[in-house]
């Protein structure tokens, strides 16, 4: 494809390190799924019936019990939620996102909360946490809907699936397992320890259309979650898959069962990371060490490129923006960079790419020189108090205050928004102000970074705002609603 796609917009491709993140846009789609979309797209169906016999089909695939395509793996939450709670009944489907007379609590593990719950919520669930049997049995003695945990974290947890599964099977409550980031397998391991719904994202490791979701599962509970599911006038009515996209997920979920050499691709992932390591190794201080996946729902090994800071000055976060810059642009993950190193994740590298990285990764560190300790800059004002600040959202003013505490150069202190209260830390050199916070909040939490300038008992600058979270954490995540002004006065 030309770059000219992107290029009329002034928006520059890059070579993708990250492995499958949505906001770099998940994964590319296979040959046999761009073909199936492009035939699709010039007939008209009945979308009900093609939906259905889609799910027919992934589901002679898959060896699941019943299947349905979403439109993405946050999508199936909302789904499955739904369907859990109205059990198709048009009535109560009718009424959500309310609740009232309905069974709509949601009980997860203590532990397994996730950034992406709050698809759960979407629906007017709200998420319950126990943390042990006894707590379980009593949150499902009335008013639960469903139970839902998390693959990835599912091993550690202190109530594991089948104990889950034990306890709301004789009250007809269904279990669900989010398992949208991990590898599709036959025979499904969830479905297999008895959970009623599992969720895979279709633009990531299957490769199909980056907007698409997979939800696994029990006949009726696939069905119900069916019912509230575009194009059906429910809850997920705004979450439409197009025709084109139920054909190209059926497409990537055929070739994975049917003529994915999956024995292949790892050898190029590790041939791919082999040659980054040679030509990063090159540059003196560095090592590249290549870790293979560590727990069953990995698949994909990584590269671990780590220098010395005392002889090259550059931190993985530096190092991801002078890539990010070059030409051609290469995304490094933000995840975890720290001050002298970084991970590859090969799954998105295209032929020839590896080395093109590895080339880049080693003139960026080789022309890096040691950085001198700048000296710390004395205080220009000590800001120890309390101080109203105004941010200026995309479409309102709002106003929070901070309390802070300052000891020489270090600030702590608490942070009051709207509605939560946060411990904030930061520092002051000369005028330069800089302090964070973060906010718990449900399966996340609310991020600000604030940075300006302090004159006259008063205080402007520029706030990051995002979250973070197990399943979304690093700094990326930490700015992704953006940025906007603030100003501060100083009331006390």
């Amino acid at each position: 494809m030309s770059d000219d796609t992107y290029a009329r917009l002034g928006i520059r491709p890059f070579i993708n390190c990250c492995g499958t993140r949505t906001v770099h846009g998940g994964s590319l789609m296979l040959p046999e799924v761009t073909e199936a979309m492009d035939q699709a797209a010039g007939r008209f169906v009945n979308l009900n019936e093609l939906i259905q016999a889609a799910g027919r089909r992934i589901a002679e695939l898959t060896g699941a019990e019943a299947a349905l395509v979403t439109s993405g793996g946050a999508a199936s939450l909302v789904a499955a939620t739904a369907g859990a709670m109205t059990k198709g009944d048009p009535e109560r489907m009718l009424r959500l996102p309310d609740t009232d007379g309905l069974a709509a609590r949601v009980v997860m593990p203590k532990g397994a909360r996730f950034t992406y719950d709050h698809a759960i919520r979407t629906t007017g669930a709200r998420v319950v946490e126990v943390g042990d049997r006894a707590a379980l049995a009593e949150a499902l003695r009335s008013g639960t809907a469903l139970i839902a945990t998390i693959g990835t974290k599912e091993a550690d947890l202190p109530i594991r699936l089948e104990e889950c599964v034990d306890a709301a099977e004789p009250l007809g409550i269904p279990v669900l397992v989010d398992a949208a980031s991990e590898h599709l397998q036959r025979p499904d391991p969830y479905l297999a320890r008895g959970a009623s719904f599992v969720a895979y994202s279709g633009g990531k490791y299957l490769r199909g259309p980056q907007s698409t979701g997979l939800l696994l599962g029990k006949r009726q509970w696939i069905e119900a979650a069916r019912l509230n599911a575009a194009p059906h006038h429910a809850i997920g009515r705004p979450m439409k898959v197009s025709k084109e996209e139920v054909m190209g997920l059926l497409a990537a979920v055929e070739f994975w069962a049917e003529g994915r050499d999956h024995k292949a691709e790892h050898e190029r992932w590790t041939r791919d990371l082999k040659t980054i390591a040679a030509l990063a190794g090159t540059v003196g201080t560095v090592t590249a060490e290549i870790e293979t996946p560590s727990k069953s729902h990995e698949q994909v090994p990584r590269l671990h490129i780590a220098w010395e800071r005392t002889r090259i000055g550059l931190g993985g976060l530096e190092l991801r923006d002078l890539l990010l810059a070059g030409n051609p642009r290469i995304m490094l993950d933000d995840r975890g960079a720290t001050d002298h190193s970084v991970f590859i994740l090969p799954f998105n590298l295209g032929s020839g790419e590896a080395e093109i990285v590895g080339a880049a990764i080693a003139r960026a560190l080789a022309a890096t020189p040691p950085t001198a300790a700048a000296a710390g800059e004395p205080p220009a004002a000590d800001l120890t108090g309390l101080w109203m600040i105004e941010i200026a959202f995309a479409a309102e003013r709002t106003p929070h205050r901070v309390r802070l505490r300052q000891s020489a150069s270090r600030l702590e202190g608490t942070h009051v928004t709207l509605d939560l209260v946060g411990p904030l830390s930061g520092t002051i050199a000369g005028s330069h102000v800089a302090f964070s916070s973060l906010h718990p909040y449900e399966g996340s939490s609310l991020s600000y970074a604030f940075t300006g300038m302090i004159a006259d008992d008063r205080m402007t600058g520029t706030v990051l705002l995002g979250t973070s979270g197990d399943s979304a954490p690093g700094p990326l995540n930490m700015r992704e609603f953006g940025s906007a002004s603030w100003q501060a006065r100083r009331l006390g």
